[in-house]
């Protein structure tokens, strides 16, 4: 990895790490009692979304961030996470009460409806394995957890919201790449795959010591491309 094109100022630094810090403590705080601060507004249930899409990155899935790019039109689920002949379609609930029998017959609803594109037309997709999946901080009530195993959707319940290293950087091209945060535009569309030249990073500065830019701090991707490319060192002519 080469050093990165042109320095983010310390002072800058320093403020990324407050806003990242702040980003991932406050995410845990109860309905009742968040801080009303500008920096506090965060919006818990796409930073639950995003904290679970981490579970299965690290898990050597790739997540495609459905729900925060696709708003209401999110087909029902929040996350599609794929892996070789794996698909887990998963939806989040942030939530204090129970999830019920409602939330979980809306989720098979979004499952067939995905499964039916998916496949329509493409019989080589039969072999895929597709599978519900319900991800919540609260609980389930039995006649949900029963109506969940009757349609076969596999539930993570009790899984509360955890701090986690949310700085992801990916390796584009000839060992150069970026590093963007939870709250920079284009993080929840940023092409992510983990062991793929995808990594994890829990701060701003060990981002950059490793190499990776960060892109509000230069032009163009590609003109950042062609900058460090011409500052690459000539290769040496092999010994004959």
């Amino acid at each position: 990895m080469q050093t990165p094109l042109g320095e983010v100022p310390e002072d800058d630094v320093g403020a990324l790490e407050y806003r990242l810090w702040w980003y991932l403590r406050y995410g845990n705080q109860p309905t009742d009692t968040r801080r009303e601060t500008a920096e506090a507004k965060i919006d818990y249930g796409a930073q639950y979304e995003r904290f679970v899409g981490h579970l299965f990155e690290e898990k050597g899935f790739h997540v495609r961030y459905n729900g925060l790019r696709e708003g209401m039109n999110d087909g029902g689920i929040d996350l599609i996470a794929r892996a070789p002949r794996k698909i887990r379609l998963i939806q989040c609930k942030r939530w204090n009460r129970p999830v019920d029998c409602d939330t979980i017959s809306r989720l098979q609803g979004g499952v067939e409806r995905f499964i039916w594109k998916e496949r329509k037309d493409k019989p080589e997709k039969s072999r895929t394995h597709i599978l519900g999946v319900l991800a919540t901080s609260g609980d389930v009530e039995p006649e949900a957890q029963s109506l969940a195993e009757h349609l076969g959707i596999f539930v993570m319940k009790n899984l509360a919201y955890e701090t986690y290293p949310a700085v992801k950087a990916q390796e584009i091209a000839d060992g150069m790449g970026r590093f963007l945060l939870p709250f920079n535009s284009g993080y929840d569309r940023m092409n992510f795959c983990l062991g793929r030249g995808g990594r994890f990073f829990g701060s701003v500065r060990e981002a950059l010591a490793k190499g990776f830019y960060y892109p509000p701090y230069h032009q163009s991707f590609l003109a950042v491309l062609y900058k460090m490319k011409k500052r690459l060192p000539a290769e040496e002519e092999p010994i004959t």
